[in-house]
């Protein structure tokens, strides 16, 4: 084993043996093989799964070991990822079954919908999600994380999905698109800005949307997911201004932009919310 995996033979040994005591692996003579108990966190697009994340984590402890000087009131930029492989391979992780009851729900609510614009739609999981139920999707991204998707993610060959490399918190993106959508999708945005960022993307977003065409925002709501409290703090660590957001705000926001007909629903796991709301036809 330790020469097909180029390992060193004391690390490889002290480490499955603390994986052998946690009951991870199991231990046959000389052989260590997986525990049916620890499967699951290594099935890809599986509920349990933690592979894609371990990196991804590993990089936002390093933000967690500034707070003492955040919390003195040392100020701090968003933080790019240290890894863009680690940052998507996270953000692909999301369990599948999560992405399709998404998909589902926007779907539901609208129900004629044929384009949907994915911004920062990252590793593209809910695109190709909505372009298997039949829609036309253009997901956007910066240029650095359209480089890396197009091909690790295969994304560049899918038919009926078009990328595009922007910034969402220009206003000149919106500018740079000639026709408008049925669906704005908003997976995980929310939390990495302001309330004036937030305000003003919303308005934004009005503008590329058809009569009667939708938003759909995928967060942890404050007062209803019991991980936002949590999650704020980790965006007090890697965002200049990032947080969760309450049920209020979010309404607040949406009303300015011109919205009506706002919805909040939770998700089956509750963990995040799912935010509707429409244009006027």
């Amino acid at each position: 084993m330790t020469r097909e995996l180029g390992a060193d033979e004391r690390a490889l040994y002290i480490v499955l043996e603390a994986l052998y005591a946690m009951g991870y692996v199991e231990k046959k003579k000389d052989e260590y093989i997986i525990a049916d108990r620890a499967r699951p966190l290594f099935i890809n697009g599986g509920k349990d799964y933690v592979g894609g994340y371990i990196p991804h984590t590993l990089n936002k402890l390093n933000a967690w070991l500034e707070l003492p000087q955040i919390i003195k009131g040392e100020k701090i930029g968003r933080r790019k990822p240290d890894n863009i492989s680690a940052f998507m391979n996270a953000m692909a992780s999301t369990p599948e079954e999560d992405i399709q009851e998404i998909v589902s729900h926007c779907l539901d609510k609208k129900k004629d919908a044929k384009t949907v614009l994915d911004l920062g739609g990252g590793p593209g999981k809910y695109s190709k999600v909505f372009v298997n139920r039949g829609l036309k999707a253009v997901l956007l991204d910066t240029p650095e994380t359209i480089d890396y998707v197009s091909s690790e993610f295969e994304l560049a060959d899918i038919r009926h999905l078009t990328l595009k490399k922007g910034d969402f918190t220009e206003d000149e993106f919106v500018n740079e698109f000639e026709e408008l959508f049925d669906i704005v999708f908003m997976g995980n945005i929310t939390h990495i800005y302001s309330e004036d960022v937030n305000r003003n993307l919303l308005m934004r977003v009005s503008r590329l949307l058809n009569k009667g065409g939708m938003v759909a925002i995928e967060d942890f709501v404050r007062g209803r997911s019991p991980y936002a409290e949590m999650f704020a703090v980790n965006m007090l660590a890697n965002t200049e201004a990032g947080g969760t957001w309450t049920e209020e705000q979010y309404r607040k926001w949406l009303k300015y932009a011109g919205f009506s007909n706002i919805e909040v629903l939770d998700l089956a796991d509750k963990d995040k919310q799912l935010i509707t709301a429409f244009m006027e036809k």
